[in-house]
């Protein structure tokens, strides 16, 4: 019997349906389609594949936590609420935090200083006040209360660099400045020709003009020309070159506190003389006038002198420049004192220093003699300082002398010299102590300065077998601090005792036999003290 399908027959197509788990119990053959009623999903067979393939993926939803979501099928994805972040099912069937792979990141801003545009890009956005974090900033930058962006109070740098170097530019600083913890405020006004920057108690500065002429010194008050003088002087008309403590006669309007001698003398308006204002007072002017004697300076009686260059004219006018002494005082020199002299004033010792030769009695003389002699054994770090007024200072380094026994010891060296260094100069100073045990050579005595050895002297040497035979010594004459010297080679011991019955005398020092200083010890044929009479070290200093 067969079955006619018309045009407007309707068929129902069913296919294979049931649990997933019914599902995965069976293998769907080639093409054919099956339905999971629980887990609403559709599969297609390939005859080999149990439980067919998924035609499909779904999105799953939203969760905190995506395990929540399963059972789902591989390729499956859902989004994190927790970590706003999507993630793709890559195994199991999603019951395991390990089944899932993120794969995007929902991205937004968190505020204006951040852009997320429509293809994920992330931008900078607006920076304003309160979007910066004081960690951002080093030491050169800090947020004031407003959390703007500002300067340090502290800056640290070491160099600043003007940014243009034009001429007309110019590096600019405000005017209050501290300066080493001292607050300077600078004037505001341009400075004048021979002024300079006056400062008071409170650091204020202010351009001023010197109160002490510094052109000449003046012997006596006989040769000190007062304020108030007035001279020729030659000068060009318009010329502003005069005397540092002058003032051109041209009437030129002053500050009283200026040229207070001046203006003591001159007065302002309230005097009546020359005009001004209670700050302030003019200078005469003198321009094109001719001067003549009178107890009444200030009324003048006009003459009208011709000049002219005709052989006829019986008197000529030469134009001249007047000025005007308006700062008293001479100049303050100094003496300093210092070599091989000595310098007091008032019976107070001013040598090396700065002192002003009218400022009491001064006496100058040669220094009294010194000697310093140092026998103690030991390093000293302030051994000797040079001293005052005094330019070379002679010294002797001698080491101690060597022991005797079968044989006697020989003699240290004596090295000489002279140092030169500024006064106050300390150098470190070693006297060798004497040594002990049967022909045991000499300890060393030295001078340095700042780690560096200048002068040496070696011990003695004991003898036989000694190398050198004779105490020698350096002298570092390459130094700054050493001027000259010489090396005193020590003598060689080397008697011999034949019995116990008699002593040898060890060999004798610069300074002479034992117990001189450096002076080697005597023999005892071995069987005597191991110490007899050995000479001491010395470091010793002398100046004149």
């Amino acid at each position: 019997m067969g079955i006619e399908i018309l045009e407007n027959t309707l068929l129902r197509l069913l296919v294979r349906r049931g649990t997933d788990y019914d599902r995965l119990q069976i293998t769907l053959d080639s093409g054919e389609i099956g339905y999971t009623s629980d887990t609403k999903r559709l599969f297609i067979g390939d005859g080999t594949t149990v439980g067919g393939n998924l035609i499909g993926n779904k999105y799953k939803g939203r969760a905190v936590n995506l395990t929540t979501l399963a059972p789902v099928e591989i390729g499956d994805y859902a989004y994190d609420t927790d970590n706003y972040c999507y993630f793709v099912c890559i195994s199991g069937t999603g019951t395991q935090g390990t089944d899932w792979l993120q794969v995007a990141t929902n991205n937004s801003a968190g505020n204006e200083t951040i852009t997320v545009d429509v293809s994920a890009g992330v931008t900078v956005g607006t920076l304003s006040a309160g979007n910066f974090s004081a960690d951002a900033f080093g030491v050169g930058l800090t947020l004031d209360n407003s959390n703007r962006m500002t300067l340090s109070s502290a800056i640290q740098t070491d160099t600043i660099i003007q940014q243009s170097t034009d001429a007309a530019d110019y590096f600019t600083l405000p005017s209050k400045l501290k300066i080493n913890k001292i607050d300077y405020t600078f004037p505001g006004g341009a400075p004048s020709s021979n002024t300079f920057l006056e400062s008071n108690a409170a650091g204020d500065l202010k351009w001023s003009y010197p109160n002490i002429i510094t052109s000449g010194v003046a012997p006596t008050t006989a040769a000190l020309i007062p304020v108030g003088t007035i001279v020729p002087y030659i000068s060009t008309a318009g010329n502003s070159h005069f005397p540092n403590g002058w003032l051109p006669c041209d009437g030129r309007e002053v500050n009283n506190s200026d040229y207070p001698d001046l203006s003591a003398i001159i007065g302002g308006p309230l005097s009546g003389v020359y005009g001004g204002t209670i700050s302030s007072f003019k200078v005469p002017n003198f321009t094109s006038k001719g001067l003549y004697g009178s107890d009444d300076p200030f009324n003048s009686t006009l003459y009208n002198v011709p000049s002219s260059t005709s052989t006829s004219s019986l008197l000529s006018a030469t134009g001249t420049l007047f000025i005007i002494k308006a700062v008293g005082g001479v100049t303050s020199p100094t003496f300093t004192i210092s070599k091989n002299l000595s310098a007091f004033v008032n019976n107070e010792n001013i040598t090396g220093t700065v002192f002003n030769p009218l400022s009491g009695d001064f006496k100058i003389q040669r220094p009294i003699p010194g000697i310093c002699v140092l026998t103690t054994p030991g390093t000293f770090a302030s051994g000797f300082q040079m001293p005052g007024g005094i330019e070379f200072v002679k010294f002797y380094v001698t080491g101690t002398g060597a022991t005797g026994g079968n044989k006697t010891g020989g003699a240290a060296s004596t090295v000489t010299g002279y140092l030169s260094a500024p006064a106050g100069t300390v150098f470190s100073v070693t006297v060798g102590a004497n040594p002990t045990g049967i022909n045991t050579n000499g300890n060393q005595s030295l001078i340095s300065q700042g780690g560096s050895n200048l002068a040496v002297s070696n011990g003695g040497r004991t003898s036989p077998g000694s190398t050198p035979l004779h105490g020698e010594g350096t002298i570092n004459t390459g130094s700054e601090y050493v001027a000259t010297g010489h090396v005193l080679t020590g003598g060689y011991g080397g008697i011999v005792n034949v019995d116990a019955c008699h002593n040898g005398v060890g060999a004798a020092s610069y300074w002479g036999a034992a117990p001189a200083p450096g002076a080697g010890g005597g023999g005892e044929n071995g069987n005597g003290p191991p110490v007899y009479c050995i000479g001491p070290g010395m470091v010793k200093f002398e100046w004149s």
